[in-house]
């Protein structure tokens, strides 16, 4: 349980070969960058970097050809192509072009077809009149009109308008709920006619006869569908042609979009680069296993320059934090990560997590039937929707299957298997005090973490005289095994001396940590300014230490009591679904339904809380920085 060693990595080389040191040597690579103008100012003042990335436009048109061609982003290697910004600028800007002219004459041609489609439906309708258009429309001594009227109303203008020597109206054809007609008005009464007929909801269809003023309308149509034909032929062979541009220049755009990718990235890392004296800096951590290998690839450039520093060489330095990987400590990460990442030096927490997180849950959820329940939704959850908490519920599924087994319980019925059962005389008590002897033993655990923790940070007062460190470990054993031998074997082993060497010396101990641990290093301030204030509030601080210990093993009856509560729920579901003739089979399903559901997430949440305040904050500090390399992913849209 520990993280990877860092060493630190300064890079230096000729000011002009910036962006190919960040191209090679940081993006992509196991490097965790940082400021160097920052990491450098107690030794050199450097300048940043500035100045407008000349990449973001073409990429940005890059990214635009892509979408053109219906092309995903990908990354095609392109080490082989000689490429300048001018170059993939103009390649870009002319296949665009033409993408642009086969769009819009393409977008000409479906308009065209789609109007053409409306003006023949209006036409169709109109082909009764056997005449000219232009003799229709042009008429000088009387007003024609074409349109539509709903069918319910249709036969009361039709009555209405025969009545009125100034107006013929003729219907001339229906289609679903409308009648289409033409009326022909006299000049001087056109625009009484007008208002009258669109009082009864008669809508005029205007229709653009310019093209065809010299045909009847059936013969428009005729030449509608013939000029639609040689669109929609036209339309076919510009789809051809984008297909064949896109067959042909797919692989020279995404390579051209790789490198501007890659030069986007490096331009824009380089505000983390310094300058001074014509020469480049770059700072950033490497994994102290990598190191060696990556000195030597940097130096293999001319002119570069690569030094390797050790945290320990460092005295404010704040290396990244990168967690070594593992299969059972891996499936707990997220729930760390909520915490926090661990600080340089201290213990990777993950393994101790899946190891108490699965076991508590199980303790306090332990049903054959509802464990395998969780695991199978657990692993849907994972393989259909790749939820990581899916694998934790599939985790604790399995726990609380096996201690279901302990139980004898499958889905709250006791009866079929045998085992400890929790509601039994006496049973409830024993498994109180079990969870207590479990939460004191993982609290010990922890204090051992603690120390190992002191040990690796080289802190003496972590190490020796912190309420969870040698001293309060000491203490708070001295005080358990006496409960167990006063509770268990009913015999007394808290002598005076026992007492006084054990836990008394333990408190004062962990009373004075702050001027013995300044004494013991030499330090020549370690005696307090005011020893009556030291004394004050050493009594506070050492009284919130004891309250701490008392309440952290309280807590731990919360894993007793789930236990409890976990198999009195199931007996009411039981006494809920009893009936005359057996037990009901959809009672019992939504019962155990809701027990999983609810419990599950009331366990969580409890097992959360052990773990955060009662475990955690005894070992682990976190407070740490992700290790975080500068990785391209030349698929995402962005």
């Amino acid at each position: 349980m520990s993280v990877e060693a860092m060493t630190q990595v300064t890079l230096s080389g000729p000011e002009n070969m910036v962006e190919a040191a960040l191209q090679k040597l940081v993006l992509g690579r196991e490097f965790h960058p940082e400021n160097a103008v920052e990491a450098l100012a107690p030794v050199k003042k450097l300048l940043p970097f500035e100045g407008a990335n000349p990449y973001s436009e073409p990429l940005s048109r890059s990214k635009e050809l892509l979408s053109a061609l219906d092309l995903t982003p990908q990354y095609r290697g392109f080490e082989s192509e000689e490429l300048s910004v001018e170059a993939a600028a103009a390649y870009l800007d002319e296949l665009l072009q033409k993408i642009a002219a086969i769009g819009d004459e393409r977008g000409e041609k479906l308009e065209k077809i789609q109007n053409g489609a409306v003006f023949i439906q209006e036409l169709s309708h109109f082909a009764s009149f056997d005449v000219e258009l232009s003799s229709l429309f042009d008429m000088r001594y009387i007003k024609f009109r074409f349109g539509r009227i709903a069918a319910d109303m249709n036969k009361e203008c039709a009555e209405l308008m025969s009545r009125r020597p100034d107006v013929y109206y003729i219907p001339a054809g229906k289609c679903d709920r409308w009648v289409y007609g033409a009326y022909f008005a006299l000049p001087q009464e056109h625009t009484q006619v007008d208002a009258l007929f669109a009082s009864m909801g008669f809508e005029r269809i205007h229709i653009d006869v310019d093209s065809y003023a010299d045909c009847t309308a059936h013969e428009a149509v005729e030449r509608l569908k013939a000029e639609c034909e040689r669109d929609e032929k036209r339309i076919s062979e510009l789809d051809e042609e984008l297909k064949q541009l896109k067959s042909a220049e797919s692989e020279k755009a995404l390579k051209i979009y790789s490198w501007l990718r890659l030069c986007c990235e490096a331009y824009e890392l380089r505000s983390l680069a310094g300058c001074r004296h014509g020469k480049f800096f770059i700072v950033g951590w490497v994994p102290k296993a990598q190191a060696e290998a990556y000195a030597k690839e940097c130096e293999s450039f001319p002119g570069f320059v690569c030094i390797l520093s050790t945290p320990r060489d460092l005295k404010e330095a704040s290396p990244p934090v990168k967690l070594k990987k593992g299969f059972f400590s891996g499936i707990y990460q997220p729930f760390v990560e909520m915490y926090g990442f661990p600080a340089y030096g201290e213990l990777d927490p993950r393994l101790f997590m899946a190891i108490t997180y699965t076991l508590l849950f199980g303790i306090m959820f332990g049903d054959v039937g509802q464990g395998v329940l969780l695991v199978a939704t657990g692993l849907l959850l994972y393989k259909l929707k790749g939820s990581w908490l899916g694998r934790i519920v599939a985790m604790c599924g399995v726990s609380a299957t096996l201690f279901g087994f302990v139980y004898g319980s499958v889905f709250g019925s006791e009866e079929l298997l045998p085992g400890f059962k929790v509601l039994e005389d006496g049973n409830t008590m024993k498994i109180l005090l079990v969870a207590v002897a479990v939460g004191v033993v993982l609290m010990l655990a922890c204090m051992v973490l603690n120390i190992i923790t002191g040990f690796r940070q080289k802190d003496i007062k972590k190490i020796f005289f912190d309420p969870n460190g040698l001293a309060g470990f000491v203490m708070y054993m001295a005080v358990a095994v006496g409960a167990v031998f006063m509770l268990v074997f009913d015999k007394n082993i808290m002598t005076p001396a026992y007492i006084w060497l054990l836990i008394v010396l333990p408190l004062f101990l962990i009373f004075a940590a702050t001027p013995i641990t300044k004494l013991l290093t030499g330090q020549k301030d370690w005696m307090p300014e005011s020893v009556g204030m030291f004394v004050v509030e050493g009594f506070f601080e050492l009284f919130e230490t004891l309250l701490s210990y008392v309440s952290n093993t309280v807590s731990f009856l919360r894993v007793g009591a789930f236990a409890i509560s976990h198999a009195g729920m199931m007996m009411v579901v039981y006494l809920l679904s009893a009936g005359s003739d057996g037990y009901s089979i959809g009672g019992l399903i939504f019962g155990n339904l809701l027990v999983t559901g609810l419990e599950a997430v009331l366990v969580c949440i409890q097992v959360m809380r052990l773990e955060f305040y009662e475990m955690f904050g005894r070992f682990y500090k976190s407070g740490g920085e992700k290790f975080s390399p500068r990785m391209i992913d030349y698929t995402a849209a962005d």
